[in-house]
């Protein structure tokens, strides 16, 4: 939908239309409050329809791998972080040796491993790719089984899965608001990882 600062303008000439066009209502029956309270109301839903959009535009994006769009909505070294940090634990908790030389270096192995694999394969092609072949159907938000703020009005979290999947096997995506809703933090299923039962 464009750059977060024309969101932002249309943010607050939507609300100050409808805040307008509720004035005559709202002054009849709360008084002088009533404009005040249709403009709170005009806000917030604005700011729970938001994330939303930006859910839709992010998948949208993704399935036709418009990738200037994606530079907007992604914060790919804050996704990149999350991925690393995510694989690193499941392979750690793979790794045993009995020698802790040994241990340390199939680690360190391991490690060197997942960064160049993370840094190849988690940028806007390849995630185009894979949201191209894994969302076949039209509707881009079909996969997506719950999508609401999570601990603060500035965090908005989606769980993407099957239909009648777990939450074991479900991909958790963290969007937060920063002049604009940005993907931060990619939360891999733990059965993709191993970690599941």
């Amino acid at each position: 939908m464009g750059d977060p600062l024309y969101w932002a303008l249309g943010t607050v000439l939507l609300a100050a239309v409808v805040g307008g066009f509720a004035y005559g209502l709202a002054t009849r029956r709360l008084g002088k409050r009533g404009p005040y309270i249709a403009a709170a109301t005009a806000f917030v839903a604005l700011w729970v329809a938001w994330p939303y959009w930006a859910i839709y535009d992010l998948q949208t994006s993704l399935v036709n791998g418009d990738k200037v769009r994606l530079a907007s909505l992604v914060d790919w070294s804050s996704v990149r972080e999350g991925v690393r940090e995510d694989l690193k634990a499941a392979y750690v908790k793979k790794i045993v040796a009995e020698d802790p030389r040994l241990q340390a270096l199939s680690e360190a192995m391991s490690s060197a491993a997942i960064d160049r694999v993370v840094n190849a394969q988690i940028n806007a092609s390849s995630l185009s790719e894979m949201a191209r072949n894994g969302l076949r159907d039209s509707n881009p938000m079909g996969q997506v089984r719950y999508a609401f703020f999570e601990g603060s009005p500035l965090v908005f979290r989606m769980d993407v899965g099957a239909e009648f999947s777990t939450a074991q096997e479900r991909t958790i995506y963290l969007l937060e608001w920063s002049l604009g809703w940005r993907l931060k933090r990619i939360i891999v299923a733990p059965y993709l990882l191993g970690l599941s039962g």
